[in-house]
């Protein structure tokens, strides 16, 4: 064995030759896969980590609806939540048309809540920017994507129109035309001033929600008295909520629709993860290529070593040890590959950011806008067991790639091989 790993070693050792070169190229190959596999796996790892901590801080862990789209009495399905160890509260959700000055913007969604429910269980006073968060009569707190676009600021007044009321304002006439609803009172929009401007980091989200106050959002959307849209739930561990929602479904009235923030976000998470895998196996064939370079470079080398082998095997070496010479060859390939793109992989990810404002420079072009991946930065998570899962396939592909030139070695016969020398 010591012999076998001494002579694969002095094969390693760079020359002024052809073979050297190959070797060299085959090393560059397992580095550059194993480099690439890394840095894919955690971006696409920490872009489901914090795609996950971004819905989690933007919606609930649970919601329960009506089957009429309302619901009609709020307070016995909290006290429900609440004597299960969760929290609740009732919201009133609905789309709005947001109008500034002679400007209207048409992709708004309002979420009404009382103040204290939104700073303790969404945390909004977390993301909040500028302002307060009392939400008075007629605040309205915005994003600040929101603010640049309508050139709002904490003080600024805007104007919410409620879809469903102005639809109701007009109707068909029976010979054609269209006529206001006598029936129907004049609607007037809702007249809000800007007490606050918050920013989660996620775009979608940041583009299009806005907050009131849970009596403005229920008279902006025409609910009676004491309705809301549905119950926002919040569960201990978010990432275990399994027994929570069985005892919840069981606890609540069957005419209620309760369906976890997993369950919202179903096709989401699992394009992620189908995402994730489909990537490995897709780029563990970079590695799988790097493995037929070694098998190339090291059948050159048999062919060009014969005398040497011919010699080792009149001087006592057995077969085995000849195929352990190349075996290991093949190996230390694989882990010089994969220690330096090991290397190379974690360093790429610490500057990812600064290597993208750089690409972002010197293209011209956004390489990694926000309005498509909802983030302002590229994230990324490296985890342990992928990497070391990595670096352990780089070296198996690389040892079997070696294994055929190995045996090639092994079967040369030592009179044949010095019959020319």
């Amino acid at each position: 064995m010591r012999t076998s790993f001494f002579l694969a070693g002095k094969y390693l050792r760079p020359r002024r030759n052809a073979v050297s070169v190959i070797t060299l190229i085959s090393v560059i190959g397992v580095t550059l896969g194993v480099a690439v596999l890394i840095i894919v796996l955690a971006v696409m790892t920490g872009f489901t980590d914090l795609m996950k901590s971004k819905l989690l801080a933007t919606q609930a862990h649970f919601h329960i609806r009506g089957s009429r789209g309302t619901v009609g009495d709020p307070a016995p399905l909290v006290e429900s939540a609440r004597k299960l160890g969760l929290r609740a509260a009732g919201v009133v959700q609905t789309p709005v048309l947001a109008q500034i000055s002679t400007k209207l913007d048409t992709r708004v969604i309002s979420i009404g809540a009382k103040p204290d429910a939104l700073k303790q269980f969404m945390e909004l006073e977390k993301y909040l920017k500028k302002g307060t968060l009392s939400l008075n009569h007629g605040e309205v707190i915005i994003s600040s994507d929101m603010a640049r676009r309508w050139g709002a600021n904490i003080g600024s007044r805007i104007l919410l129109h409620a879809p469903n009321k102005l639809t109701s304002m007009v109707k068909l006439k029976s010979d054609g035309g269209v006529e206001l609803d006598p029936d129907r009172p004049v609607y007037l929009p809702g007249e809000f001033t800007v007490s606050g401007i918050y920013s989660f980091g996620k775009y979608d989200f940041d583009r299009a929600v806005l907050f009131l106050n849970d009596e403005d959002a229920a008279d902006l959307a025409g609910l009676p008295w004491g309705f809301v849209s549905m119950i926002y739930g919040w569960v201990p561990d978010p990432f275990d909520m399994d027994r929570n929602m069985q005892q919840l479904k069981a606890e609540v009235p069957a005419y209620f629709t309760v369906s976890s923030w997993q369950e919202e976000n179903r096709q989401l998470l699992g394009v992620l993860q189908v995402e994730k895998r489909m990537m490995f196996f897709l780029l563990i064939f970079i590695v799988l290529v790097a493995a037929f370079s070694i098998a190339n470079t090291l059948i050159t080398a048999v062919y060009q070593k014969t005398h040497e082998i011919g010699i080792l095997k009149a001087l006592g070496a057995s077969d085995g040890t000849v195929l352990r010479i190349f075996v290991f060859q093949g190996m230390l390939v694989g882990i010089v590959g994969a220690f330096c793109g090991t290397v190379a992989g974690i360093l790429v990810i610490r500057f990812r950011n600064d290597l993208l404002r750089l690409a972002t420079r010197w293209t011209g072009q956004d390489l990694f806008p926000k309005e498509f991946y909802y983030f302002n930065e590229l994230p990324a998570h490296i985890v342990a067991g992928d990497v070391v899962l990595i670096a352990a396939m780089a070296i198996v592909l690389c040892t079997l790639g070696a294994v055929i030139p190995a045996i090639r070695a092994a079967k040369l016969d030592p009179a044949g091989a010095l019959r020319y020398e």
